[in-house]
């Protein structure tokens, strides 16, 4: 549930309170109601995207107030908001599916998560540097690779990647998270995985300082019948001129990112918060302060990559723009 904020009362206010009381009347006091979003890493863009939410909806959704919170991710933020330590937060669509389901990394089923919208595509980037002799994937055997930060959803993509093709257990696996741009340029692991947004803050700032490449992830998945096993991946491209230095398209494979809520929030309030980031003004806040990766959230994709039930107040919303929505995304 969720915590309630008083708000402050002027001297004004007292008085009449104070005379409301002893006319016998109960006084009426307003309250804000206050909401976490989980993001992710600190400059990431699950990170941003959580801090411009927050801050449009506290300036623009009369009585809420929200607050970012950064997190290990993903997997971290599914059983965050299914626990109701938080009321929304950015998930993989991969773990929302497993989640949801109760299957791989999550013990139990998270059934107490719903979805609202689709935000954007979060892709794998495979980063070597530039003069490394890891070429494809399959070089990676008896070195030290970084996944991703520990029970990050970059890691748990990339580990199902290489479980799949059988690389799993061929290699040293670390997980330096967010040192993993300073571990490769001292020499400490060979390959670093990250699975953000296009545009990310910290691959941008490794390719600036040394030079880098991508290494092609969606050749193997494609070649092993990856996408067929999990259809919440599909091929993914990293175009050249994104990141500094890079002057080629790299293939790799992705996944999106969806907005949660967790199943206890009032109906009209995640109808009033989509409402909110959808306006036209909403979606000009979002774009300047959380970057490029805010246009990807249209009604056109709003239901893109969602496999779990969405929740009463995201569907009041999504049948009033018109969306069909399938029988098994309705509430249960």
């Amino acid at each position: 549930m969720f915590a309630r904020r008083t708000t402050v009362l002027g001297t004004a206010a007292v008085l009449v309170l104070a005379a409301g009381t002893l006319l016998g009347s109960a006084p009426v006091i307003a309250a804000d109601e206050s909401i976490t979003i989980r993001g992710g890493q600190v400059r990431g863009a699950f990170n941003r995207t959580a801090s411009a939410w927050a801050v449009y909806l506290s300036q623009n959704v009369a009585g809420l107030k929200a607050s970012a919170e950064a997190s290990a991710g993903s997997i971290d933020n599914t059983r965050t908001v299914n626990a109701g330590r938080a009321q929304l937060g950015l998930v993989f669509a991969s773990d929302l599916y497993q989640g949801y389901r109760g299957e791989d990394t999550f013990k139990k089923p998270q059934t107490d998560v719903r979805a609202l919208t689709y935000l954007f595509g979060s892709i794998g980037h495979f980063v070597v540097p530039a003069d490394s002799d890891i070429k494809k994937l399959e070089d990676i055997q008896g070195r030290t690779i970084s996944m991703g930060g520990p029970g990050s959803g970059s890691a748990k993509n990339l580990t199902a990647l290489l479980k799949h093709i059988g690389l799993w257990g061929k290699f040293k696996a670390v997980y330096a998270g967010k040192k993993s741009p300073e571990a490769l340029k001292n020499g400490k692991v060979a390959a670093f995985n990250w699975h953000p947004g296009l545009g990310n803050a910290m691959i941008r700032d490794t390719a600036s300082s040394m030079k880098i490449r991508f290494i092609d992830m969606d050749a193997p998945a494609r070649k092993s019948g990856f996408y067929k096993k999990y259809p919440y991946f599909g091929p993914s491209v990293i175009p050249a001129t994104v990141y500094p230095n890079i002057d080629a398209d790299t293939a790799t494979f992705g996944t999106g990112t969806v907005m949660i809520a967790h199943s206890s929030m009032s109906g009209e309030t995640v109808y009033k918060i989509l409402k909110g980031v959808y306006s036209d003004e909403g979606k000009a806040f979002l774009e300047k302060s959380a970057g490029k990766i805010a246009k990807q959230m249209t009604k056109a994709n709003g239901l893109r990559s969602i496999t779990v039930p969405l929740h009463p107040g995201a569907v009041k919303f999504w049948k009033e723009q018109g969306a069909k929505i399938p029988a098994d995304l309705m509430p249960k």
